[in-house]
């Protein structure tokens, strides 16, 4: 038989074949994850940042979030994606929406007992560690995937 990557290469823009393939995979990666929950993490994770790079997209990011166990006593989100865009705008900050969106509701989970609902005080500590010139353009995602090897 054949590597995975040959037969990608033979059925590449046969679509039905593609999407048979793509069927047979779905179907083995299910397999993986009744038998090796960390294994199929793992292999999605991979995929993921094939997708996305090392981001979070909306659906990884609110997930993310929504996990948050907050100093307050609180779970879950305290900004929507739409009010840390909107704040990640007027602050002119380039970066990813979600990874934002994460970092800004991860400061305000573990420090609003220091800042309370000083929105300044969060940006300016988001922003300067999202343009940190040593790290690398996945470090709020990577920061998450840590924390997650942890609990």
């Amino acid at each position: 038989m054949h590597k995975y990557e040959d037969y990608i290469d033979i059925v590449d823009g046969d679509e039905m074949k593609e999407d048979e393939i793509d069927c047979i995979v779905c179907g083995a990666l299910e397999k993986l994850k009744a038998h090796d929950e960390d294994d199929y993490e793992a292999a999605m994770m991979k995929i993921h940042c094939v997708a996305h790079g090392p981001h979070f997209d909306e659906h990884l990011a609110k997930k993310a979030v929504s996990e948050m166990k907050n100093v307050d006593g609180t779970t879950g989100e305290h900004w929507t994606v739409e009010e840390t865009t909107r704040v990640m705008d007027q602050n002119g900050v380039h970066a990813n929406k979600y990874d934002w969106y994460y970092l800004m509701n991860m400061l305000h989970s573990d420090y609003s007992h220091l800042w309370g609902e000083d929105v300044a005080q969060y940006v300016k500590f988001a922003k300067a560690y999202i343009n940190d010139p040593d790290a690398g353009a996945g470090k709020v995602f990577y920061l998450w995937r840590a924390g997650k090897h942890h609990h």
